[in-house]
C-alpha cells in the first residue's frame, strides 16, 4: 500500500499541509484578528481517512467536476460512457478518480507541483493526460494553478474540493459568515442536482451580489434550496472574465478573497456533512470551474490547446 506523505508550505502570513494522495489540502492555516493561527479548512485528523474521504476534504476534483447526467460525454459526434458512481450519473470525475490517486511531488522556490497521467478511457473519458497543478504561496494567497496537455480531443473541468470553515472551529456553523459574489445568475438543479436551467438572482434568497449574512438565505425559502437538502449547491455564474467573491468571518476577523479566470464557481455549504460525522452546514466550499454537465459554454481541448486555470484564496 503506497504511504501517504504530508508536504509543508509557509510563510508568515499563511501554513500550508498537502497530501500526495489526491494533490489534497489537509490544513490551511491563517492569522486570525489577533495574530493566532486558526485552521481553516475541515479535514481528518487521521491521515488513513483520507483513503477513503467522501466529502473529498480538499482534493484536486477530474477530471469533470460535478455530475454529468447519465454518465454519459458528448464530444462532436461521439458519446462517450463514463463510470456512473451517482444515480446513473457520474459525480467528479468517477469512482478512483484523480481525488483518489497518488500524485508525483516537485518543489518549487514558493510552492509545490503535483502530476498525474490519467490514460485514455480512464473511467470512460477520451484522450492521454498530463496533469499538473501548482500551489504557491505568495504573501497571504495561496494559488492554485491547473496545466493539462491532452493528445487527442477531450473535456477537463477541474477544481479544489477544499471546505472552509473561517472560525477555525469544526463545531460551529457557517450561519454568521458574510458573503459577496460577482453574479447576477446562478444555475438551477434538477432533483439528482445536475444542472439544467439559468436563474437570474433578482429578488431571490440566492442573490449575494450585496453583502449579506448566509443566515439571511438559511432563514429563507425557495425550491432550489430544498432541493439542494436546505443548502446551497449550485453552479453561480461570473459577471467579469476574472471571477471574484469575497467571505468574512466576524469573530475570528478572518476574510477570504477567491480570484479565479473560471466561468463559475459552484458554492457548496456542507448540506450532508452529518452523513459522515461533522456538522451540518460547518463548512462552505467554492469549487471554481466551468459549470457541469457542459452546461453553457463548455471549453474542449485538444493536442493544440492545453488547458489552464488559476484560483487564489487571499487571506486579510
Amino acid at each position: 500500500m503506497e504511504e501517504i506523505k504530508v508536504y509543508k508550505l509557509e510563510n508568515e502570513f499563511l501554513k500550508v499541509e498537502l497530501l500526495n494522495l489526491g494533490a489534497t489540502i489537509k490544513k490551511l492555516e491563517v492569522k486570525d484578528k489577533n495574530g493566532n493561527f486558526r485552521n481553516v479548512v475541515l479535514g481528518f485528523n487521521d491521515i488513513e481517512k483520507y483513503r477513503e474521504n467522501p466529502a473529498y476534504f480538499g482534493a484536486v476534483i477530474g477530471r469533470t467536476a460535478g455530475r454529468i447526467k447519465n454518465a454519459e460525454l458528448k464530444i462532436g459526434d461521439k458519446v462517450y460512457k463514463l463510470d456512473s458512481n451517482n444515480n446513473g450519473n457520474t459525480l467528479h470525475g468517477g469512482k478512483n478518480s484523480i481525488s483518489h490517486r497518488f500524485w508525483t511531488v516537485e518543489k518549487l522556490e514558493n510552492g509545490l507541483v503535483f502530476s498525474i497521467d490519467s490514460p485514455h478511457l480512464d473511467n470512460g473519458y477520451p484522450a492521454n493526460l498530463e496533469i499538473k497543478v501548482s500551489y504557491i504561496l505568495n504573501k497571504n494567497e495561496l494559488e492554485i494553478r491547473y496545466f493539462t496537455k491532452a493528445d487527442s480531443l477531450t473535456y477537463l473541468n477541474l477544481t479544489n474540493h477544499s471546505y472552509f470553515n473561517l472560525s477555525g472551529n469544526p463545531e460551529n456553523t457557517i450561519y454568521e459568515d458574510i458573503l459577496k459574489i460577482n453574479s447576477d445568475y446562478l444555475v438551477g438543479i434538477d432533483e439528482n442536482s445536475i444542472p439544467c436551467e439559468t436563474i437570474a438572482l433578482e429578488n431571490n434568497i440566492f442573490d449575494f451580489r450585496k453583502t449579506k449574512k448566509l443566515n439571511d438565505f438559511f432563514i429563507g425559502t425557495d425550491i432550489q434550496k430544498t432541493i439542494a437538502n436546505d443548502g446551497i449547491d449550485h453552479p453561480f455564474i461570473f459577471n467579469e472574465k476574472i471571477g471574484k467573491l469575497e467571505i468574512e468571518n466576524l469573530e475570528s476577523g478572518i476574510k477570504m478573497l477567491v480570484e479565479t479566470d473560471n466561468p463559475a464557481v459552484v458554492i457548496y455549504t456542507g448540506n450532508y456533512l452529518q452523513d459522515i460525522a461533522f456538522k451540518k452546514h460547518s463548512a462552505i466550499c467554492f469549487e471554481t470551474q466551468e459549470v457541469p454537465n457542459l452546461y453553457l459554454n463548455p471549453s474542449f481541448i485538444d493536442e493544440n490547446k492545453a488547458y489552464e486555470r488559476y484560483t487564489k484564496f487571499i487571506f486579510n
